[in-house]
């Protein structure tokens, strides 16, 4: 029935309409906009205020709106929903922090499994701190790793309720920078993986569709951040 009316506007050049239409289509994803630019900008990688929700998806729409075709279903068009969603955010990440040349997804997150078996270690002070550095890794990450970052409390809160950890964690100040330190150094496309995942309440089976990997690689990677997060209980 929503492709049949999408299908409709899009004949009759109505995109008014479509958007009316598609913007109610997937509420999760304006929510997984907002929450991933607001992660990003507390990383510092892309200018605070600089970029709304709003206007990203209002491209996304538009994009969507020439490219479509009443030859997909719904959930194919969620797919694509959050695909263009994911390549929107990561325009806008500084150019340093993305990958020099390219690179598959599927062997991005391959070698970052690697990545996310770093072990920790805890200081007299408490602080964690890496046993290991990411030299090993091609793609590797320009500039010292973050370690006093702090989250936006609702980006803290969501992350803490999909990764199933004690939500009693977070009140000291030293527990919410070490969380934002953990969430900081997470690979790029694994960071990717969690935020679908956190922010835009898709399955593993939905992430595996949007980034086009295999489901068994986004499991893999969901499982190893749980551990890693763990760290902190």
């Amino acid at each position: 029935m929503v492709i049949k009316q999408l299908a409709r506007h899009k004949e009759e050049n109505d995109f008014e309409q479509f958007y009316s239409k598609i913007a109610t289509l997937e509420p999760d994803l304006k929510r997984f906009m907002a929450r991933s630019l607001k992660a990003a900008e507390n990383e510092g990688v892309i200018d605070r205020g600089f970029y709304s929700a709003d206007e990203l998806l209002d491209e996304i729409y538009i994009e969507v709106f020439k490219e479509f075709s009443d030859y997909i279903d719904v959930d194919k068009l969620k797919t694509i929903l959050f695909s263009k969603a994911i390549q929107k955010i990561e325009e806008k990440k500084v150019i340093e922090q993305e990958t020099p040349e390219y690179v598959s997804t599927e062997e991005m997150l391959k070698d970052e499994m690697n990545a996310l078996d770093e072990k920790y270690t805890t200081q007299a002070d408490g602080d964690l701190i890496l046993n290991t550095e990411l030299d090993d890794i091609s793609y590797k990450q320009a500039g010292k790793r973050p370690n006093n970052v702090l989250l936006d409390s609702t980006i803290e809160q969501q992350l803490v309720k999909r990764m199933e950890m004690n939500d009693s964690l977070l009140p000291s100040l030293e527990r919410r920078t070490t969380f934002g330190a953990l969430y900081c150094n997470i690979p790029p496309r694994s960071k990717s993986v969690l935020d679908l995942y956190a922010f835009g309440n898709r399955s593993e089976y939905e992430i595996s569709r949007i980034l086009e990997v295999p489901e068994t690689i986004i499991v893999s990677i969901l499982d190893k951040l749980k551990g890693r997060f763990s760290l902190l209980e």
